[in-house]
């Protein structure tokens, strides 16, 4: 059943942006067809226009977006409106879009977000289309991600791939340089961050690298902890359910505590970036281009290629190695998957899943677009050899896709991928490393108290942990400081789910 709650729920980073009456007001670009689709024949009217809002996850402008849209014409005879936002600020500006009513008929969604705006009516309920699909049907898809996406028997958005997530990646140049291996404990791994900073790993002479930089201590989304997970181990810093099918305030155990202790002595010892409370994920990967710093987490699969190009720009010799989940950690958390979704002020969803959802995840042409790009701009072919061309937002970069990652897709292709045997090794590999040593991070759900108590306790969570780790309040000071702001909402939250 399809949830219509009106209440304000706060969304955005810091509680700043609210929502009501999703969709009033707004005219879709579908609007004149949605009398013609026929529920009794299954008929479904194809859309002239879709519009898409999307984030830094799929192609770019600066990568010739344009080609993707002219192409996706050639296929389909759709207009595809793409309006780009800067990945850091998408999703204050979805939240923008949705409280003024100007949404469009598609958005991309991170996990959290897409069970919060669900549970408040602002999503298009497309069960109906999936389980009566020719996609379905066809077998070729991975359903587990897709049964994982219901809510309260609703399906509220369509995933084209897993969830991902991220790994360790450190300066094997910088380890070979001291003689260091790669560590597998957190004493082993704290030892070689201490060497990146006191040793002159890079052999200039100079100490002026350090361990660790991540673009804050905590993230603002799930799973929270994926950019310093060797620091915070087992903890899980918000509300989760355990085995036994209890809901308890992770921020508030002992492992949320531990891991705060490890923070702290670790940023004070300097091998933490003192910047990391301020760094946004670009100036964290410029530091590593630039060898300032040896240790940085991030996405598994096609960024170990990336991150590895860019820093091999500056510094020919440079090498990265991903690595193991440490013994503490025992393994990376692999997030919910991201997904596309038709909000509720699209007038013609049936369409814009039959033509847009399903053509992305066709096995053929439509899949190859949304995967691989266009032919002659994101990769060419030569008797029968596919080949990934160079990136045109960066050429020294190869291109890797345009939207779905190909190492992460749950549809298979009817034939095969054609560049299969063309990936690159490093892709291979890091891909390979983390999907055998990573778990699923904890399902989000959403109920009345979260809605009202879940931007608050996130601001309440960041201040704290900026101040223990960085400032001067002991863990002991934090964590009373936290249960005096936060237990009343906790309570209400976790009666609400228990």
């Amino acid at each position: 059943m399809k949830l219509t709650t009106k209440k304000l729920f706060s969304l955005g980073l810091g509680g700043l942006l609210a929502f009501s009456m999703v969709g009033c007001g707004s005219t879709s670009s579908t609007t004149e067809e949605t009398t013609s689709n026929d529920t009794t024949t299954g008929e479904v009217v194809k859309p002239e226009k879709i519009s898409m809002m999307v984030n830094g996850t799929f192609l770019k402008p600066t990568q010739d977006q344009n080609s993707l849209v002219a192409k996706y014409k050639e296929l389909t005879g759709i207009d595809l409106e793409l309006i780009s936002i800067d990945h850091n600020s998408y999703n204050d500006q979805l939240a923008l879009a949705f409280a003024s009513g100007d949404v469009a008929d598609v958005v991309i969604l991170s996990a959290e977000y897409y069970s919060a705006y669900a549970s408040q009516g602002a999503l298009a309920d497309i069960s109906e289309y999936w389980e009566n699909s020719e996609t379905k049907a066809s077998g070729r898809m991975n359903e587990e991600y897709i049964d994982s996406l219901y809510i309260n028997d609703g399906l509220y958005g369509f995933a084209a791939q897993r969830g991902n997530g991220c790994v360790t990646y450190l300066r094997q140049d910088w380890l070979d340089n001291l003689g260091l291996a790669v560590p597998t404990t957190y004493d082993e791994y704290l030892a070689v961050l201490e060497a990146f900073t006191t040793q002159d790993p890079d052999g200039n002479g100079v100490n002026d690298t350090y361990g660790v930089t991540a673009a804050g201590i905590m993230t603002n989304d799930a799973p929270f902890t994926n950019y310093l997970p060797e620091f915070w181990q087992d903890a899980y810093p918000d509300v989760y359910q355990k085995e036994d099918g209890t809901w308890v305030d992770g921020f508030a155990e002992q492992a949320t505590a531990d891991a705060l202790q490890r923070l702290k002595d670790a940023y004070n010892t300097g091998v933490i970036d003192i910047e990391v409370t301020t760094n946004k994920t670009s100036s964290c990967r410029d530091k590593l281009y630039s060898s300032k710093v040896g240790a940085f987490t991030y996405w598994a699969g096609k960024w170990n290629m990336t991150l590895e190009e860019n820093i091999k720009a500056i510094t020919p010799e440079a090498k990265l190695v991903a690595l193991p989940p440490i013994a503490e950690l025992g393994q990376y958390t692999e997030r919910q998957s991201p997904v596309v979704a038709i909000t509720s002020k699209c007038a013609n969803p049936a369409g814009v899943f039959k033509y847009l959802f399903e053509t992305m995840v066709d096995g053929a042409e439509g899949q190859m677009l949304f995967t691989y790009g266009v032919e002659g701009v994101h990769y060419e072919t030569t008797g029968g050899t596919f080949t990934q061309l160079p990136d045109p937002e960066n050429t020294a970069n190869t291109f890797t896709s345009a939207y779905i990652d190909p190492v992460l897709s749950i549809a298979d292709w009817i034939d095969a991928d054609p560049l299969a045997d063309s990936r690159d090794e490093r892709i291979a590999t890091s891909n390979e490393l983390f999907s055998n040593n990573s778990k699923l991070a904890p399902v989000i759900t959403s109920t009345d108290a979260m809605a009202n108590y879940s931007a608050t306790l996130k601001d309440i969570r960041s201040i704290i942990v900026a101040e223990v780790v960085t400032g001067d309040m002991t863990v002991e000071e934090g964590m009373a400081s936290y249960h005096a702001q936060a237990d009343s909402m906790i309570e209400e939250i976790l009666a609400s789910l228990n």
